[in-house]
């Protein structure tokens, strides 16, 4: 289990976090699937397999970029924020 907790403040926007990761088959998806669904603060999460850079999107209210690169780094892959 991970040690994110949710802040004590309510209320916030929802963003996206956008990732380039090395997640390269339906392998990799489902082995990160518990940890992503595991993981309070993650709403949705997709990975685009299509996409050079396998995209992972996370929408999220409170979690921060560094949170879904130690969990993804955590599980074996790579993950790096993609600029805006």
């Amino acid at each position: 289990m991970n040690n994110i907790k949710p802040p004590t403040f309510s209320k916030q926007s929802i963003q996206v976090l956008v990732f380039k990761t090395n997640l390269l088959s339906a392998k990799d998806i489902w082995h990160i699937s518990p940890i992503m669904g595991d993981t309070p603060g993650i709403i949705k999460w997709n990975v685009d397999e299509h996409d050079i850079d396998n995209v992972l999107r996370i929408e999220t209210a409170w979690l921060l970029p560094q949170d879904i690169i130690r969990l993804v780094n955590a599980a074996g892959y790579i993950c790096e924020e993609l600029p805006d």
